[in-house]
């Protein structure tokens, strides 16, 4: 049996209602290997001139299922809890200027998202109001903002920690600033990290690994301009 899987395509095409079965390699005119197309949106649906990047957000309360979508000019948010007849619920619009860059991820029912935007900042959204949109799609305001750090290009979260890091841009030569975000209304930056220079994209875990050393020590793993680098970070000072 094929796998189904929900893809948004931002592109110049009309939106599908139903599913797009994977035949000969194609859904439509995406190529596919096992996966049926279960829906797209356009970008003039989403009233943006590009798209970047995605993430996820599932309701602890009721198990519904929400896309966060890094457009030019904000965050699309996208109920698809039924992924054939997915709702645009609204935009969070960026904080400063249009970019074609933006990131977001997730901590505690709140979205971060930072952009390369200047003096972009890091937004919170409190996801819990995506329950109660009653006349979508609806334009968001931000819960809360971040201004320890400008334009950068990626944000990385520790959930087992309560940390942020940001990425490409904001200080210490385009390496990780530290943001406590344990009360996500309230992020607190806690320094950062310059040694290797610029990361543009990363992971940060609590270690778990067989070196005895290391273990419940939060590692910082770079992928930097040349080199990927790994970093124990648990001391923030």
């Amino acid at each position: 049996m094929k796998n189904l899987l929900l893809i948004f395509a931002l592109a110049s095409f009309q939106f599908v209602i139903a599913q797009t079965p994977c035949v000969g390699g194609f859904a439509g005119s995406f190529p596919c290997d096992g996966y049926d197309l279960q829906a797209t949106f356009t970008l003039g649906e989403l009233n943006a001139g590009s798209g970047n990047d995605s993430w996820g957000w599932t309701d602890p309360s009721d198990g519904k299922e929400y896309a966060l979508i890094g457009l030019d000019n904000g965050t699309a948010f996208i109920d698809i809890s039924n992924p054939t007849s997915p709702v645009y619920l609204g935009k969070l619009p960026t904080h400063t200027s249009n970019s074609s860059w933006r990131d977001i991820k997730t901590y505690a029912n709140y979205a971060f998202i930072v952009s390369e935007a200047g003096g972009h900042g890091m937004q919170v959204f409190d996801l819990t109001r995506l329950r109660n949109v009653t006349n979508p799609p609806v334009t968001f305001t931000e819960d809360a903002h971040y201004n320890g750090i400008g334009g950068v290009h990626n944000i990385v979260i520790n959930e087992s920690t309560g940390y942020a890091y940001s990425v490409g841009g904001g200080g210490y030569n385009g390496g990780p600033h530290f943001i406590n975000i344990q009360d996500p209304l309230n992020p607190v930056g806690e320094g950062g990290y310059s040694g290797d220079g610029y990361t543009h994209d990363a992971q940060v875990v609590t270690y778990n690994g067989p070196d005895t050393d290391y273990i419940g020590q939060e590692i910082f793993i770079g992928s930097n301009t040349d080199e990927v680098v790994i970093v124990d970070i648990t001391d923030k000072s």
